[in-house]
């Protein structure tokens, strides 16, 4: 950082420096003469959201002179650091996603490692003026996704300059099951991640061959959004069957090669997708190999391609098969085989595996290039207790295996976390400080890389879980308590500090009391304990909506009202359940909750589906028809 403290230490002042004041500014914004589309669209960005504030507008200009330093204006110079190698006081270590604002006597520099980074720097320096970038601008926000204060001066304090690299270097958000997206909201997430410092967008190649939640769906629509803003592109996900299954070849790929398809116990090869194909045959490898390789060359787009086997995967039992080991080393293998074929069809494009299920352990013999990505998914995960914490057998395996993975493989894991759960069925779980102290631990392993779904229809009940995480994974060590204070006052005004209590109880109350997977049912008198809570939060929240004016604030308190009654209604069907009440009482409970949550299907806080409908949600409680 040399070269930076350099550029700084003439410039240090102990006033801030004023881009606009009372209205008016006599700055423009600067970009190479041709501008990369990231810092076409930083520069942008920055004018936009200054005249939002201010009412100033800023001119954008893409000037020749910017790479040697040479203009003379008053100045925002928005520029990534490989544009500006030949200065003699080039910024040491600004590559990658690091990035830096600093200022050179009237100048502001705003410089990205590479386009994404860039991006970083700008959205910080907006940051710093005011700006809240709460949530993508999904309509059921109503414009209140962002908070933008209305200022006519703007000013910054850049006496040291700003550096800031990230801890971890993988952070994605999963569409997955994606039951609320669409190419719309898709857009406006994209549009939010560089916001939120997410790098990766992950789409399934076509999740469980229903046609509806596709890369191919989407991809005319979201690669030029991606690409501007330097995301990357990963698609995939469970998929051996999307490259070779019986129905291909017009329907007559299992008549023509039964040999290929997965053997069950009994000896008999089978058609379902769930049956993983046969491995050890190298005809049927080469097979799916020419597949995939083909899907990837038609779409040159994909930086990362999730190679993992079906969800609920069965794996061939044929002797061959079994020769190869455990489903751990059979993926290994053929991972290995595919590999330096999809290499020649694609150089730089890296593939996936997954560890989860029955591959959750790393492979006991063959080998995984650390060119590799691993996702590590422990989907049973309890959190009533942390993840590291050995009062839970279920976790304990999980720290278990993933070490076991750390030790095997010297590659990237990542985390494919579960910090927001489809069966959690919207329950609003919200774990900000849970999540720092995962990260912490995961940190030790070490892992690059953490994950989270990301639905546009419960993102209200997340929002707060989505704003840390993306936070804490720049930098675990971020002061949560002042993450969630930024956030309630931005989105609740003059209620803030009765929201940030009632944060507090549902992240006390909803792990240890609801009806979350891995959390055990609790006694009558603790359940009534936490409903007393809930009702008290609930109580306060009401209180402070009388006493405020601005609807955008009430409408958001009317939303965290919803979660809480659903919080509440899971309280009441597990006390009824500890109490051993009648099994109609329990039914008709569960019937009257699923009900309330279609009715507010539209509200953005809770996502319905087939599983929380009436009879379903029955499974959930116990109860079966």
């Amino acid at each position: 950082m040399l070269g930076l403290l350099a550029i700084a230490s003439g410039s240090v002042q102990g006033e801030k420096m004023a881009l606009v004041e009372n209205g008016q500014s006599d700055y423009v914004i600067l970009t190479p003469a041709e501008p990369s589309p990231s810092e076409a669209l930083a520069a942008q960005e920055l004018g936009k959201y200054i005249e939002q504030m201010s009412g100033a507008k800023l001119d954008v200009k893409a000037d020749s002179a910017v790479p040697n330093g040479e203009h003379t204006e008053k100045a925002v110079v928005v520029i990534e650091a490989r544009r500006i190698s030949e200065w003699s006081s080039t910024p040491a270590g600004i590559s990658g996603e690091t990035y830096c604002i600093w200022r050179k006597g009237d100048t502001i520099f705003v410089v990205g490692g590479r386009g994404r980074s860039t991006l970083y720097a700008a959205y910080d320096l907006l940051q710093r003026l005011g700006c809240r970038f709460l949530a993508p601008k999904f309509d059921h926000y109503q414009a209140t996704a962002e908070i933008i204060p209305r200022k006519t001066t703007l000013a910054l304090d850049l006496s040291t300059p700003i550096v800031e690299k990230p801890v971890l270097a993988l952070r994605k958000q999963y569409v997955e099951e994606g039951h609320s997206h669409n190419a719309e909201n898709l857009a406006q997430m994209v549009e939010w991640m560089p916001k939120a410092r997410f790098n990766t967008l992950v789409i399934p190649t076509d999740y469980s061959g229903r046609g509806a939640v596709k890369w191919d769906n989407w991809r005319e629509k979201l690669t030029p959004e991606l690409q501007e803003r330097d995301i990357t592109i990963e698609v995939g996900g469970h998929g051996y069957q999307n490259f070779m299954n019986a129905d291909m070849e017009d329907g007559k790929l299992f008549d023509q090669h039964p040999e290929w398809f997965g053997q069950n116990s009994e000896g008999a090869r089978e058609r379902q997708r769930n049956r993983v194909f046969c491995t050890s045959n190298p005809d049927a490898v080469k097979y799916l190999t020419a597949s995939l390789v083909k899907y990837l060359k038609e779409r040159p787009e994909i930086q990362i391609y999730d190679f993992w086997p079906p969800d609920g995967a069965r794996w061939c039992e044929c002797d061959k098969c079994k020769a190869l080991g455990s489903p751990p080393n059979r993926q290994a293998v053929l991972i290995g085989r595919v590999r330096p074929e999809v290499e020649k069809a694609r150089p730089g494009l890296r593939l996936e595996c997954i560890a989860y299920a029955a591959a959750l352990a790393p492979a006991e013999s063959a080998k995984l290039d650390n060119g590799v990505l691993v996702d590590f998914c422990p989907i049973a995960q309890s959190f009533e207790v942390q993840i590291n914490d050995p009062q839970s057998k279920q976790n304990a395996d999980y720290v278990e295996k993933l070490k076991a993975w750390r030790k095997y493989f010297g590659g990237d894991i990542s985390i494919y976390s579960y910090y927001r759960k489809y069966a959690w069925k919207s329950l609003p779980n919200l774990i900000p400080h849970y999540m720092q102290r995962d990260i912490r631990f995961y940190m030790t392993v070490p892992v690059q890389g953490i994950s989270s779904y990301a639905e546009p229809g419960d993102w209200f009940t997340y929002e707060l879980n989505h704003y840390v995480l993306g936070r804490l994974a720049w930098n675990p060590e971020t002061d949560v308590d002042a993450l969630i204070e930024e956030f309630a006052s931005a989105r609740y005004g003059p209620a803030s500090e009765v929201a940030m209590g009632a944060y507090a109880v549902l992240e006390e109350v909803v792990r240890h009391g609801c009806g979350l997977p891995g959390t055990s049912l609790k006694s009558v008198e603790e359940l009534t304990e936490a409903r007393e809570k809930l009702q008290g939060a609930v109580d306060g929240l009401k209180a402070a909506r009388s006493g405020v004016s601005d609807a955008a604030v009430r409408h958001n308190i009317d939303r965290l009202l919803l979660a809480f009654e659903y919080a509440g209604r899971d309280i009441d069907i597990q006390k009824s359940r500890a109490s051993g009440a009648p099994k109609a009482e329990v039914r008709k409970q569960i019937e009257d909750l699923a009900a309330f949550l279609q009715s507010h299907a539209e509200d953005g806080v809770f996502v319905v589906h087939s599983r929380v409908e009436f009879p379903r949600i029955l499974k959930t409680y116990g109860i079966d028809e």
